[in-house]
């Protein structure tokens, strides 16, 4: 993965969640490694600088944490905009719009989180000059629903028919 996103950054925004956070920071040149304990739906209050999607949430924000790995030696490119403890919980690299968080703001847990991923959004897109495009796009996943190429039936169907077919 850190090499699709060492080929992606700079030109579609990225924003990573847990995994997706780690390879972000891999693929800058950071380093990954065991934390310090295992996780698994923890919540933990983080500091985060205020900034970016960061911007009028609280601080210290209650997010909810599954995760045994952490990014570490974290390269002069990316911000670091949120910790717990010392350990990075969120990265950034504003002229490539990419950004991580080691947490999940997609989780009941993290107290704010929708609002967290529609600021995030909001940062990812502001330089975009395809932002219209992708709007569809965000509205169906902002809705849960399932993207698929036009006029072609939804999986279940799919599965269905190729269950009546054998």
């Amino acid at each position: 993965m850190p090499e699709l996103l060492t080929r992606m950054r700079g030109k579609l925004p990225i924003i990573g969640i847990c995994l997706g956070h780690q390879a972000i920071v891999e693929a800058y040149g950071g380093y990954v490694g065991q934390a310090g304990e295992i996780l698994h739906g923890k919540a933990s209050s983080i500091e985060h600088d205020g900034q970016a999607m960061f911007a009028g949430l609280a601080n210290p924000l209650p997010v909810a944490r599954y995760h045994s790995l952490v990014g570490s030696n974290i390269p002069a490119g990316l911000t670091i905009n949120a910790n717990f403890n010392g350990m990075v919980m969120a990265v950034r690299h504003d002229a490539d719009r990419v950004c991580g968080f080691q947490f999940h703001p997609e989780s009941i847990l993290t107290t704010q989180g929708a609002r967290l991923l529609e600021q995030t959004l909001a940062w990812a897109l502001q330089k975009l000059e395809h932002t219209n495009t992708l709007q569809p796009i965000l509205e169906k996943l902002y809705q849960a629903e399932t993207l698929r190429p036009a006029g072609e039936p939804p999986a279940v169907l799919r599965r269905r028919a190729r269950r009546s077919e054998a």
